[in-house]
C-alpha cells in the first residue's frame, strides 16, 4: 500500500527526460516519449494553495509567477496560460461577481437579470475593457517572465457565457419562450469571445485555446436544445479559432455528454476532455479516429478526497482505458483539480503517469501499466 512517506521515496526514481512541451510535440508526431503527456487541470491554483497562498492570492500575478517557477522545477510542467474562466466574459460585459479568499468566484448581480436587453450590451475592447485589460497585462507579464514557455488561453463556450449574464433558470425558460432573443445574445457573446482570441493572437501569435462549456452538457440541455442553441455556436467558435490561430482548440464539457460524442467529431477541435462521470473506453470508441482524448481522474472523489493509493489506481485505470486512442491520449483530471487537493495527491498523479505511462507512443497502451 502506497502512502505519503513511501511515495516520496519512490518518486525520486522517476525523473522526466523531457519537458512537457517537448513530450507533447514528440508524442503527437508519433515518436516514443519518456511517458504519457498529462494535464492536471488548474494545477497552478492547487499547487499554489499547497505553497501557502489563498486561492485569491494565486490569481495575483506576482504570486502566480512564483508558483509557476516552483512547479516547473518540481514537475517539469512547462507552459503558461491566461484566459477567461466560466464567468469572466460575463464580468467584462457588466455582471458583477464575488471573489472569496478561498473559494471560486460567483456572479452576484447579473447584467440581464430582468430580461434579455441587447441595449445593455457593449462589445468589449480587450485593450480598454478594465476586466479584460488586466488579463492581457497579466499575460504579457507571464510571457516576459517565461519567454521560452508556450502560452495558451481559455474561453467559455457561448451558452456558458450566457449563464454569467442571465440566471440559468431564466435562461432555460428563454430557450422556450424567447429563442430568437437567446440567439441574438449567442451571436453577441460569440463575437466577444473572438475579440479576445484575436487580441491574444495579435499579442502572442498562434496559441492553444481551451474551451469549457458546462452549460452545454446533457444534464442541462435536451438534444433538441443542443442542436439549436449550443452546437451551431460551438462550431462557429471552433471554426473561427482555427482560422485565426492555425491551431485547433480543445474542448471540455463538464457532466454527461454521451449523446453529443459523434457530433463533436464535426467540430474543429483537436481533443475532447471527458468528464469523469463517463467511462473513458466508451468515449474512445466513438471519437478515436477523429480526436485525441483527455481524461479523466475524478477531481473531487480522488484528487481532493482520495488517498495516494486511490490517485495511483485511478491514473492506472485511465491509462488502460484511454492510452490506445488512435489520435492520442492525455492523462488528465476529469475537470479542474480542486484547489484544496493535498500535495501528496498531486505528487501521486505525476508519479503514476511517469511510472505507468513510461515509454509511451500514440495509439499504444504503455507496457509498464501491466507490470505492477
Amino acid at each position: 500500500m502506497m502512502d505519503k512517506i513511501k511515495l516520496q521515496k519512490e518518486i525520486s526514481n522517476y525523473k522526466p527526460e523531457m519537458t512537457s512541451d517537448e513530450r507533447l510535440k514528440a508524442y503527437f508526431k508519433g515518436e516514443r516519449v519518456d511517458h504519457l503527456p498529462f494535464n492536471l487541470m488548474s494545477l497552478d491554483m492547487a499547487y499554489g494553495m499547497n505553497l501557502g497562498y489563498t486561492l485569491k492570492e494565486t490569481d495575483q500575478i506576482e504570486n502566480l509567477i512564483k508558483i509557476i517557477k516552483k512547479r516547473c522545477q518540481e514537475y517539469k510542467v512547462y507552459g503558461i496560460s491566461e484566459g477567461l474562466n466560466l464567468r469572466a466574459m460575463g464580468y467584462a460585459l457588466g455582471s458583477s461577481g464575488i471573489f472569496p479568499e478561498n473559494d471560486i468566484d460567483h456572479v452576484e448581480k447579473y447584467l440581464l437579470e430582468d430580461e434579455i436587453d441587447m441595449n445593455l450590451l457593449e462589445m468589449p475592447d480587450p485593450y480598454k475593457n478594465k476586466f479584460l485589460k488586466r488579463k492581457i497585462d497579466n499575460a504579457r507579464r507571464l510571457k516576459e517572465s517565461f519567454p521560452d514557455h508556450k502560452i495558451s488561453t481559455f474561453v467559455a463556450g457561448p451558452m456558458t457565457v450566457l449563464s454569467a449574464l442571465r440566471p440559468i433558470e431564466k435562461l432555460l425558460r428563454d430557450l422556450r419562450k424567447n429563442p430568437q432573443g437567446v440567439k441574438k445574445l449567442l451571436d453577441f457573446v460569440l463575437e466577444a469571445n473572438m475579440k479576445w482570441i484575436e487580441v491574444f493572437n495579435k499579442e502572442f501569435g498562434d496559441v492553444g485555446v481551451m474551451i469549457a462549456d458546462p452549460v452545454s452538457c446533457d444534464d442541462i440541455l435536451s438534444p433538441k436544445q443542443v442542436k439549436e442553441f449550443s452546437f451551431p455556436y460551438l462550431k462557429e467558435l471552433t471554426d473561427r479559432i482555427y482560422k485565426v490561430n492555425n491551431i485547433k482548440a480543445n474542448l471540455h464539457i463538464c457532466g454527461h455528454t454521451k449523446r453529443q460524442w459523434e457530433n463533436l467529431t464535426n467540430l474543429q477541435i483537436g481533443s475532447f476532455s471527458v468528464d469523469n462521470c463517463h467511462d473513458l473506453s466508451e468515449c474512445k470508441e466513438i471519437i478515436q479516429d477523429k480526436l485525441s482524448l483527455m481524461g479523466n481522474v475524478p477531481p473531487v472523489d480522488v484528487m481532493r478526497n482520495g488517498s495516494v493509493e486511490d490517485v495511483i489506481n485511478s491514473v492506472k485505470s485511465c491509462i488502460k482505458k484511454g492510452a490506445d486512442n488512435k489520435m492520442g491520449f492525455i492523462c488528465a483530471t476529469g475537470c479542474a483539480t480542486p484547489a484544496n487537493s493535498p500535495k501528496e495527491n498531486l505528487d501521486a498523479f505525476v508519479y503514476a503517469v511517469q511510472k505507468y505511462g513510461k515509454d509511451a507512443k500514440i495509439g499504444e497502451i504503455p507496457q509498464a501499466v501491466w507490470e505492477d
